[in-house]
């Protein structure tokens, strides 16, 4: 079935409708954890391993890098609203919300590298990959993620008498440092680079409906006319007498929204790093 803004909408509604079914919320109670009982996709994305393929076998304390485009996934303002609302209420809806944003990263030839709370940590990129094809396809799925959630899920939230949510990002590229840290028996990859930090303070940075990104990535988008200074640009790192100074910016995202029809048929799973420009 195509990736559409409407199948995405209809995929997170019938996945929260799933866990919030009243057999299944009186299990969770009675078990003290949930299963959902519908939305079969579930099993697909439970079965996908979280991290990147070409780290996952890390022995603990080493490392590899590559170069890729780093993105967050962010719901916005969801902390208020876990203060006010029941946890079951929101655990469900958070999870039904991600499970897509998950699938978006995957259908456009992303890798998922964890998942906060309220959000999702991804990458595009592989050793060997071409980076104008990680910057694009990174692009294209924060896009899609935006405008599928602000408009078709939304909507079809308020119609079944539910608070809307938002959504936010921020990504940028550069190298991207796996290394397992932890214990014998209790480690997990890590990443550890600028890229990512940046990244991260990006989605931070960014309001709801607003997609932030580093220089390292916006070097890489041809077209100028997509990105503007965001206020606050250029950020100053200084040490030991050195200044040097780092640009971000906003993106005007919805013109990127036409050319994601098709990509994830396209690419039927693939990764970026087996995607090669003619």
């Amino acid at each position: 079935m195509p990736r559409d803004a409407g199948r995405f909408a209809r995929s997170v509604l019938s996945t929260y409708e799933a866990r919030r079914d009243p057999l299944t919320v009186f299990a969770s109670k009675s078990a003290g954890w949930s299963t959902p009982t519908r939305a079969d996709h579930l099993g697909t994305i439970g079965a996908r391993p979280m991290g990147h393929p070409a780290f996952a076998d890390l022995p603990l304390g080493a490392s590899g890098h590559c170069e890729a485009a780093a993105l967050f996934l962010d719901l916005d303002g969801f902390t208020a609203r876990t203060f006010w609302d029941s946890p079951e209420s929101m655990v469900d809806l958070a999870q039904a919300v991600l499970t897509q944003l998950v699938e978006v990263i995957v259908e456009n030839g992303g890798h998922v590298l964890g998942l906060r709370g309220d959000g999702v940590f991804a990458c595009f990129g592989a050793p060997g990959s071409d980076k104008a094809v990680d910057v694009s396809l990174a692009l294209g799925a924060a896009a899609f993620a935006l405008d599928a959630t602000q408009g078709a899920l939304n909507q079809l939230l308020a119609l079944s008498d539910l608070d809307p949510v938002r959504l936010r990002a921020g990504a940028d590229h550069g190298r991207l440092d796996f290394v397992r840290t932890g214990v014998a028996g209790a480690s997990e990859v890590n990443v550890i680079s600028f890229a990512a930090n940046f990244a991260a303070k990006c989605e931070k940075t960014a309001n709801s409906w607003e997609m932030v990104v580093g220089e390292g990535l916006a070097n890489s988008v041809p077209n100028r006319e997509l990105l503007s200074a965001r206020p606050g640009s250029p950020k100053i790192y200084q040490r030991d007498g050195l200044r040097r100074a780092y640009s971000f910016y906003d993106v005007y995202w919805r013109s990127l929204v036409p050319h994601t029809v098709g990509i994830a048929e396209e690419l039927a799973g693939a990764p970026t790093s087996r995607i090669k420009r003619n």
